[in-house]
């Protein structure tokens, strides 16, 4: 029997269509950079990764999302999201751009257990919360994409790997530092406070700041009390937020000797979230090595 041209090439041209079509990476969207960076690091070249907002400059309280945000999102087939309130505009977002079968991952629920009772929804600078996120983004891509199983478990053992130096750094600053009294204009780094066993004064004065209310005459006169009376070892402050009032604060902490330091909300793009922790502890490290001199 002679085989058809049309038909073998029919064939071909089909196969092809379906290889391509497997091969294509897994469009994943994250609403903030520190997220994006975590998925490509367990998805390598087999996600095609979207950080909503990149710019650690933007509050992502204040986020408003564009159209072009929104078909964004409405393509994604796995999205990454902090929760919380921190980002409602993607829960918002979510629900009017529905998709079936779209995997959503949501990092506070994640961490639900290390939460603190205050609701803080800084939960990124935990570094298990960043592992809890990277081992269900693992496990998500495997099913979405069974031919890459190995490649997605092998990264995240590179990733937990990579959050050993973290873990060092913590608990050699906690031991070089123990229970260290310190403040912040907001709670940014509390997460890793907890983890340094370190208390952390004025947070009243932090939740409204955070919140964007205007904290009482007596909130902020016991918050200034602490820095003129050197009760704090340290005064962190977010490098995307400045108003008068904090900035203030700043200024009083300098006049009273007691050292700053500037945080990011997000991980820069480029840069591995265990290099984004790992960076800021040091910044912490420096800043109260210039104190001890």
């Amino acid at each position: 029997m002679r085989s058809n041209p049309l038909a073998a090439l029919g064939l071909w041209l089909f196969s092809a269509i379906f290889a391509c079509a497997q091969a294509a990476p897994v469009p994943v969207v994250a609403a903030e950079s520190t997220y994006g960076t975590i998925a490509q690091a367990i998805g390598g070249p087999y996600v095609r990764v979207n950080s909503i907002i990149q710019n650690p400059n933007v509050d992502p309280h204040q986020f408003e999302a564009s159209p072009q945000t929104a078909r964004t999102v409405a393509q994604a087939a796995l999205v990454i999201m902090n929760g919380l309130g921190y980002d409602d505009w993607m829960r918002r977002m979510l629900a009017a751009n529905p998709r079936p079968g779209r995997v959503v991952l949501n990092a506070a629920q994640l961490g639900a257990s290390l939460v603190t009772p205050n609701k803080n929804p800084h939960v990124f600078y935990d570094p298990r919360v960043g592992l809890l996120v990277a081992q269900q983004l693992a496990s998500q891509l495997e099913s979405l994409d069974p031919a890459h199983a190995d490649d997605f478990r092998r990264n995240l053992r590179a990733f937990a790997q990579g959050l050993q130096p973290v873990d060092a750094a913590i608990a050699q600053l906690r031991a070089r530092h123990p229970h260290l009294a310190v403040t912040a204009t907001e709670p940014l780094f509390d997460y890793m406070l907890g983890l340094l066993d370190w208390k952390s004064l004025g947070e009243t004065f932090q939740l409204n700041v955070m919140n964007g209310t205007e904290p009482t005459p007596g909130v902020v006169a016991r918050y200034e009390d602490n820095l003129r009376h050197r009760r704090v070892a340290l005064l962190i402050y977010n490098r995307q937020v400045s108003d008068p009032l904090t900035q203030r604060m700043r200024d009083t902490a300098r006049a009273s000797g007691i050292p700053t330091v500037g945080l990011d909300e997000f991980a820069p793009p480029g840069t591995g979230y265990a290099q984004w922790l790992l960076a800021s502890l040091r910044n912490v490290q420096l800043a109260l090595r210039k104190e001890a001199q």
